[in-house]
């Protein structure tokens, strides 16, 4: 009878935790979901004031202007992740961990509006038109350095807690290196529907991906062993 009770309990504890994982997973895509969705129709709204700057200094202003798109997907995205992991790491830090996730976010946001920007007086947008497999392959590759620095500045809140930081970084890495293609087919086809519509899909996907990835990567921060 206590065998089995004891074997009950591990099968419910196995569960319990499987159920959190999937937890995790959905709460990140839905995070994604909102934080695209935001910081889009920032970015959109923004492109709006001046679609082609002129001169290195409005092309710098508009860069600073599309960064700030950062900040909502950072704080929707650091706040979700930080109320996840506390569970198990009862001593993190919410507000650091969601400054770190909106800096990093900032910067994925300037550097993936960067060529639109700059390639304004040089040709235009249009003077480079990749096909879907060259978008692919370019998202993957931002998506893989853009992801490994956002893991790896995340994990500076982490300083003090005796967790490994590597499986962050790598599960970000892994994350963003297969979920930034499907944000930037999402944005290459507004032709083709809506941009709220198209930035949803894109959110939900990449959301999802980065869900599984940060949740390996989790549990492999935190096993004991």
């Amino acid at each position: 009878m206590a065998g089995s009770a004891g074997a009950a309990h591990g099968v419910e504890g196995r569960r319990a935790g499987s159920g959190g994982w999937v937890g995790w997973i959905l709460l990140t895509a839905l995070a994604e979901l909102f934080g695209i969705l935001l910081g889009a129709s920032w970015w959109v709204w923004a492109d709006g004031l001046m679609p082609e700057p002129n001169g290195l200094f409005w092309q710098i202003s508009m860069l600073l202007f599309k960064a700030l798109s950062g900040v909502p997907e950072g704080i929707v995205l650091g706040l979700v992740q930080a109320n996840l992991m506390s569970r198990r790491l009862p001593d993190l830090s919410i507000v650091r961990w969601t400054m770190a996730t909106c800096v990093v976010a900032m910067v994925g946001w300037a550097a993936g509006s960067s060529f639109s920007i700059f390639a304004t007086g040089q040709g235009g947008v249009g003077a480079f038109e990749p096909s879907v497999g060259e978008t692919i392959l370019m998202a993957a590759g931002f998506g893989l350095t853009v992801g490994a620095l956002f893991g790896g500045v995340q994990t500076l809140a982490l300083g003090g807690l005796g967790v490994k930081r590597w499986p962050w970084i790598a599960g970000n890495a892994v994350g963003w290196s297969l979920g930034l293609p499907a944000i930037y087919l999402a944005a290459s086809g507004w032709a083709l529907g809506p941009v709220w519509a198209l930035a949803a899909i894109g959110g939900v996907v990449a959301g999802g991906v980065v869900g599984v990835s940060t949740a390996v990567a989790f549990a492999f921060m935190t096993r004991e062993g």
